[in-house]
């Protein structure tokens, strides 16, 4: 076992295939700046991306958004609003830490 959280020790293949992926990944990112959702990290985030939705959808006047929710209305797809404002609250903290 290797040190590694208890993962079996991985062949040269295995290593070569799994940094070409993180590569990939990393090239993907830097070449699409704000196109990988990611789930809510506070309570925060997830009410903001909740009315960000309602506003890019109609719901809510765009008008009545403030701060973060006005940025994610116009920088986020209506999917990613989705996968964002459909975390769970339960366990996350109202803000995120600033570390």
């Amino acid at each position: 076992m290797s040190a590694m959280g208890g993962l079996p020790p991985m062949s040269a293949r295995d290593s070569s295939i799994l940094i070409e992926a993180i590569f990939r990944v990393e090239r993907f990112t830097s070449a699409n700046p704000g196109r990988v959702s990611m789930p809510a990290k506070s309570a925060a985030q997830q009410k903001a991306a909740g009315a960000a939705l309602s506003a890019k959808r109609g719901e809510t006047p765009k008008s009545k958004l403030k701060g973060a929710s006005k940025s994610m209305a116009s920088s986020m797809s209506e999917k990613e609003l989705e996968k964002m404002a459909s975390t769970s609250r339960k366990g996350k903290p109202e803000h995120k830490s600033k570390s």
